[in-house]
């Protein structure tokens, strides 16, 4: 058994020490983009990539899938082959290569015209090096400009990587570079601007997980061909899809909701549900289909769509029942430059203006539990309407999220519990809609030892989209969880908190930032009674954290036979800088330690 043991942890040691290094690594990457004088672009990529373990070519690099555009784009392999470890030439055969519908096409006959392309490689061994090289041409119209939105990293490091860009001397080139330095050398050939940036050693994505949203903190490339944002803006929002027509079917549905609901915020959420859960997601990125969609009818005919469809359809539907309703794009705002007009945009809603609600923004993929406009903080909103003469960008404000609730619990009945808990919620902690729609849903927020059937009553007494305050009351039969003479009862919390979030596997290094859903303020305190037969094991603790990262307080003391229970966490930057991170850790690793969530007690 000793031996099993020593073996088992030497293969550990291995393994770990093993993880550390790269699985593989590109000796070179050369991408060049061409852009022609009749609109037609050329891409043509070659990598050359060593395999430096089994793992690298049983599951990470042992196919390449190539995905394009078949109505407008053709696809040529130049050369495909491997470099074995001993030095040999195999050619990639011709069965190797074979054509098949990407996932996100997969039962989407209107997008079926979109392929991927896998190339299968063979000849794989630890020291191997995969060569492959193609050229994907466009025509003419396909894209509006030459836009490029490069994400420069990949999943193994990268010795040098070449980006190359030819436009026609008539043009001008705007680009923004982020989060790399990289050399720059412009010159002229056959006529054209040449643009070569030249990077060296850029390192492998990082592993970690809850990074930066929309890779935020990758290296980047950002190119475009278009005037400026207002320029490809107006291409973008001029065709047909923009007219936000409807048909009878469509007429018929809006009446009848229209007349089923009371007021506007009624209508719209009821248009919400019709369409998040009726109609299919299609998860296309645009610049597979060129930066084009389908018209409100075709997308509702075809029973689904793709995000920004099914926003151009919630948004047709609206305006149908005479609500102020626009379609949007969110934007990051390290993105968003209206010198560069770029059009790789992936996150569209709709903005209402509402008689009695103000501001309101929702989804057309799910259905909302709160306005989001309490999600969209430090983002560029970016309104899409083809009658407007120049941009509209709406700001978004920074929001903290607040839960406060106050409790008195009472164990002083043999097997009983009877409570009373006092709550306010604010900004995305709030579920507004899901109340509005049905204020019995209070009871569904408040999670841990109690749960929805043991609320006896509870009153809403404020209930608008900025805040919720509510008094509950509470009485539950067998309260806890028996363990032979222990006896334990789990702290109540709020479902929408930072239990909420699932952050709790956290390594003891980090290599980039981590990012939080939101801004925070949660804070919890209870008063427990219980009867002379409980005596109280639960730790009396009192840790309390303050640092760059956020707040914490968890405090259990005994005031004569009552037990106060604090427990409070606060985190205004949603951004943990890798400098921040062991401070983040602290804070969380205390709040996430279940001894810290129950009362236990011993009969």
């Amino acid at each position: 058994m000793k031996k099993l043991l020593l073996a088992i942890f030497c293969l550990s040691i291995i393994n770990i020490s093993y993880s550390q290094n790269a699985d593989a690594e590109y000796y070179k990457i050369h991408k060049e983009y061409t852009l022609n004088e009749d609109g037609s672009i050329e891409f043509h990529c070659a990598k050359e990539l060593k395999l430096l373990s089994h793992y690298s070519f049983h599951r990470l690099y042992g196919e390449t899938f190539i995905i394009y555009n078949t109505d407008f784009q053709t696809l040529k392999i130049n050369s495909a082959y491997t470099i074995m470890a001993d030095g040999e030439k195999t050619i990639t055969p011709e069965n190797a290569f074979n054509e098949v519908l990407p996932r996100f096409s997969t039962n989407a006959p209107s997008f079926n015209n979109i392929r991927e392309m896998v190339v299968t490689h063979t000849g794989l061994e630890v020291g191997s090096t995969i060569n492959l090289d193609y050229t994907i041409n466009s025509k003419k119209g396909f894209f509006p400009a030459l836009m490029i939105d490069d994400v420069l990293s990949e999943s193994s490091p990268i010795q040098e990587l070449i980006i190359k860009v030819n436009i026609p001397d008539s043009k001008n080139l705007h680009f923004e570079l982020l989060n790399l330095d990289g050399d720059l050398t412009i010159t002229t050939e056959k006529g054209k601007k040449v643009y070569i940036w030249t990077f060296k050693s850029i390192s492998a994505n990082s592993k970690d997980y809850y990074q930066l949203s929309n890779q935020l903190d990758a290296p980047r490339l950002i190119i475009s061909t278009a005037k400026d944002m207002k320029f490809a803006y107006n291409q973008f929002v001029n065709q047909q899809a923009f007219t936000l027509k409807t048909n009878e079917s469509m007429d018929k549905v809006v009446a009848t909701i229209s007349s089923e609901n009371t007021d506007e915020l009624s209508i719209a959420l009821a248009l919400q549900k019709l369409v998040s859960s009726n109609l299919g997601t299609l998860n296309i990125p645009l610049k597979y289909t060129g930066f084009n969609c389908r018209t409100a009818i075709e997308t509702w005919n075809s029973n689904q769509g793709t995000n920004l469809e099914k926003t151009l359809l919630l948004t047709t539907l609206l305006q149908k029942a005479d609500i102020n309703a626009e379609p949007v794009v969110i934007i990051p705002n390290a993105f968003f430059n209206e010198e560069l007009g770029n059009l790789s945009f992936n996150d569209f809603l709709v903005r209402m203006k509402l008689q009695d609600y103000g501001e309101v923004f929702i989804s057309a993929d799910h259905i909302n539990k709160q306005n989001l406009k309490f999600e969209i903080s430090n983002k560029t909103i970016l309104a899409l309407d083809k009658n407007l003469e120049s941009l509209k960008v709406y700001s978004s404000e920074k929001m903290t999220n607040i839960i406060f609730v106050n409790g008195d619990f009472d164990f002083k009945k043999p097997d009983r519990l009877i409570a009373k808990m006092y709550l306010i919620l604010e900004a995305n902690a709030n579920p507004y809609f899901t109340l509005f729609n049905d204020s019995t849903s209070i009871k569904s927020v408040v999670k841990g030892g109690i749960s929805s059937k043991d609320f006896i009553s509870f009153n809403n007494v404020q209930l608008t989209q900025e805040m919720c305050s509510s008094h509950i009351e509470i009485e539950k039969d067998k309260p806890f969880k028996k363990f032979n003479s222990y006896m334990s009862f789990e702290i109540p919390f709020i479902s929408n908190g930072v239990d909420s979030w699932h952050i709790n596997l956290l390594t003891n290094e980090r290599t980039s930032a981590l990012e939080i859903p939101e801004n925070i303020h949660e804070r919890y305190n209870y008063t427990v009674v219980f009867i002379d037969d409980l005596k109280l094991v639960t730790e009396l603790i009192n840790i309390e954290i303050k640092n760059d990262a956020g707040y914490l307080l968890i405090k259990f003391e005994k005031s004569e036979d009552k037990l106060i229970i604090t427990r409070e966490i606060k985190f205004d930057k949603k951004t943990i800088e890798i400098n921040m991170y062991n401070d983040f850790k602290d804070i969380m690793d205390a709040w996430n330690n279940t001894n810290y969530k129950k009362i236990i007690f011993k009969k």
